[in-house]
């Protein structure tokens, strides 16, 4: 099990950019650091990353990054030092759920794209709207599941049932 945070934070004062891009390990790629910009930026905004104003989309956006993490296992974002994983937050795309874990729903790939678009306008306005999409994909989901044993699609319900009351706690 992983206990993850990817609430809101602030700074007061500029944060050390150039020292922060520098000093990125593997064992401290999730970890943030005080006194540089404050926040894991494994799941960090491109708002947040380009110092702009943060707002609850900025969550959305992180976690939109815990969802696709949890349905497939790896990162949506990943580079060697904290600055080639900022590029890669501003400027790529993480491939398609669909593409790592097939048996996913189309609809939950999109669901966690929106979630992650770069631009704060595109993504899901509010944790309420991204909840109520995961429960229309939940309930589709267990209308069509088996009686039988839990099948790949069950667990991805049971992930996305998680992930619905994740939402409705943000």
């Amino acid at each position: 099990a992983k206990l993850l945070d990817f609430g809101l934070a602030t700074q007061s004062g500029p944060a050390p950019l150039a020292e922060a891009l520098s000093e990125m390990t593997v064992e401290h790629s999730k970890l943030a650091a005080a006194g540089m910009i404050v926040g894991t930026f494994q799941y960090m905004a491109p708002e947040q990353l380009e110092g702009k104003e943060a707002d609850a989309r900025t969550d959305i956006f992180a976690f939109g990054e815990v969802l696709y993490e949890m349905v497939t296992g790896k990162p949506a974002f990943s580079g060697k030092s904290r600055a080639s994983l900022i590029a890669a937050i501003l400027t790529s795309e993480p491939p398609p759920i669909t593409q790592l874990q097939p048996l996913t729903p189309v609809t939950l790939d999109r669901v966690v794209k929106k979630c992650l678009a770069k631009d704060p306008d595109e993504r899901w306005q509010s944790a309420h709207d991204v909840k109520l999409e995961l429960m229309r994909i939940m309930q589709r989901l267990a209308e069509g599941a088996p009686a039988r044993r839990k099948s790949r699609g069950a667990w991805i319900a049971t992930g996305v049932a998680t992930a619905v009351a994740i939402a409705a706690i943000a």
